[in-house]
C-alpha cells in the first residue's frame, strides 16, 4: 500500500516538470540540479511563521547530504511567480521544505515542525535510478525497471530488446537500469523488497 501511495505522489509531483521555468529561484534550482545536486527548497511567504526553524532543518539536511543545496522561495515575491506555478505551492502551508531531485523532478515535501523532519527530508532524496523512475511515472509513461549486474550473460541481449521497445512511440516506455552491485542504489533496491544476493538473472518489473 505504501508503494502505491509513493507512486501517486511521484506522479503528481513530477507533473510540475511540464511548466516552463523562469525567475530567480528557478534559475538557482536549475543551476544546482545541473550540477547533479538535489535541492532543499524552503517555501515561505510574508506571513509565514517558523522560517528560522525551516532554515535550520534544511541546513542540517544539507550537512548530512553534502551533494545537495538549499534555495529559498518566497512566494510573496512577484518575481517568483513562475517558480510558485511550476512547483504548485501557491496554496501549500508554509514554511515548507520541498525536495527537488538532481534530475529536476520535485519528489515530496516536509513541514519543518514535524518530528524527525531532517530524517524525513533525507529519506525523500531519491537515488539516480529512483529519480529517473519517478520522472517517467510523472510523464504518464510505463516504467520498465531492470535489475541486473555486469556479470550476467543475459544482460546484453536484454538491453538490445529493451532498446527496441523503448524506440516504439506507441508504448510510451521508459527504461530504468539498476545495477545490483551499485551501493548507491541499495536503499531503493531494498524498497522493492529485493535481495541482490538471490537474483541470478536480470529481473524486469513493469509499472
Amino acid at each position: 500500500m505504501s508503494r502505491i501511495r509513493f507512486h501517486v505522489l511521484a506522479a503528481l509531483c513530477a507533473l510540475a516538470m511540464a511548466i516552463p521555468a523562469s525567475g530567480a529561484a528557478l534559475e538557482d534550482i536549475q543551476a544546482k540540479t545541473a550540477e547533479g545536486r538535489a535541492v532543499f527548497v524552503i517555501v515561505t511567504d510574508a506571513a509565514a511563521r517558523g522560517l528560522e526553524k525551516a532554515r535550520a532543518v534544511a541546513k542540517a539536511a544539507h550537512e548530512r547530504a553534502p551533494n545537495s543545496a538549499v534555495v529559498e522561495l518566497n512566494r510573496s515575491d512577484p518575481a517568483q511567480r513562475a517558480a510558485v506555478a511550476k512547483y504548485r505551492v501557491a496554496g501549500a502551508p508554509v514554511p515548507m521544505i520541498l525536495v527537488v531531485a538532481a534530475n529536476g523532478s520535485p519528489v515530496g515535501a516536509v513541514r519543518p515542525a514535524k518530528t524527525f523532519a531532517v530524517d524525513r527530508l533525507l529519506a525523500l532524496v531519491p537515488t539516480v535510478a529512483k529519480a529517473k523512475y519517478m520522472k517517467i511515472l510523472g510523464e504518464r509513461r510505463v516504467a520498465a525497471v531492470v535489475f541486473t549486474r555486469a556479470s550476467m550473460r543475459e544482460r546484453s541481449p536484454l538491453f538490445e530488446e529493451m532498446s527496441k521497445l523503448a524506440s516504439m512511440e506507441d508504448l510510451k516506455l521508459g527504461t530504468v537500469l539498476v545495477d545490483l552491485d551499485d551501493t548507491t542504489e541499495e536503499r531503493w533496491i531494498a524498497e522493492w523488497k529485493l535481495d541482490p544476493k538471490t537474483i541470478k538473472r536480470p529481473l524486469m518489473i513493469f509499472v
